[in-house]
């Protein structure tokens, strides 16, 4: 009964994180001088990132000169419906991340970083500056159950650029 309730009580706390990154996320989605433009065909590159992606996805490149901000859609009807990814920087504190059971130690960009996947999503967070608290960390969130594969394009090829202060 015991590792029941652990593995519900994990699950929860993964899937609150990943709600309270995802709302960060969209609290200001457009910022004060954001320049929003989408990309297709394949490659996407802005001051901050740059990578590959399936040619029939769509990016909406939400980033401005303070942050770092890229969704990815499955159609050029920028809905939420239609979201299957996002790229963007955020604040973390890196032993709340790395004490979950389910995550993997991964290197992207050649940064560490972890990985975690619960079957609905596949989420990575790579530490972009050192320490444990306020980490400057760059998060790729993707719908597992359809666009693993996209995920997997997209942090095979992701290349940081630049790091805010």
């Amino acid at each position: 009964m015991r590792g029941i309730s652990t593995k519900y009580i994990l699950l929860l706390t993964l899937l609150l994180i990943s709600g309270a990154v995802i709302i960060s996320g969209f609290t200001d989605i457009m910022g004060t001088n954001s320049t929003a433009k989408t990309s297709t065909g394949g490659t996407f590159e802005n001051e901050w990132i740059k990578f590959q992606y399936p040619p029939e996805l769509v990016i909406l490149d939400n980033s401005n000169s303070t942050r770092c901000r890229v969704e990815i859609y499955n159609s050029s009807d920028i809905i939420i419906e239609n979201q299957v990814g996002e790229v963007f920087y955020y604040q973390n504190n890196k032993t709340d991340l790395v004490s979950f059971t389910k995550a993997k130690r991964i290197t992207m960009a050649g940064k560490s970083g972890i990985k975690i996947e619960d079957g609905l999503q596949v989420c990575s967070y790579v530490f972009l500056t050192s320490g444990d608290i306020d980490v400057k960390t760059m998060v790729l969130n993707f719908d597992a159950h359809k666009y693993r594969d996209a995920y997997q394009k997209v942090s095979d090829t992701i290349a940081v650029k630049k790091i805010h202060n």
